[in-house]
């Protein structure tokens, strides 16, 4: 018998795998992870989230908030082949460019009753945008 296989070879986010236990997605770009399109922050209050590079450039952002301002801003540029996990109550996103291909596995409960997203200010995505813009030209 040959194993199941998945792919996603659209924009965008396609669920390919679940379980009663584990979610399997694969993200292509999409404009709200373009470096000109991050605009917010996303938090699972359950689970921790696994993301793995497959092809392309991408940048995790991970950060912490306090009231209506997220600090302590930190952008992570992916390795291919490595596992990050991003812990639950951590705030994330990723930026993306178009021939970019992430894998991310979470709890198959996660949704948006368990979390949250939360905008960010034109300071903090002028920011991130500089920084990240640096991150892909390494």
């Amino acid at each position: 018998m040959k194993p199941d296989m998945f792919e996603n070879n659209k924009e965008g986010i396609s669920c390919v795998y679940k379980n009663e236990k584990w979610l399997v997605c694969i993200k292509n770009w999409k404009p709200d992870n373009d470096i000109n399109g991050i605009a917010h922050l996303e938090i699972h209050h359950s689970t921790d989230e696994q993301f793995i590079l497959a092809a392309g450039k991408a940048i995790l952002i991970t950060a912490e908030r306090e009231g209506d301002r997220f600090h302590n801003i930190e952008l992570t540029l992916m390795e291919q082949g490595k596992v990050y996990n991003v812990s639950k109550e951590v705030w994330f996103y990723s930026i993306t460019q178009k021939d970019t291909k992430v894998i991310y596995v979470q709890d198959s409960n996660c949704s948006m009753d368990n979390s949250d997203f939360a905008d960010l200010s034109a300071e903090d995505i002028r920011g991130i945008q500089d920084r990240a813009r640096r991150l892909f030209e390494q």
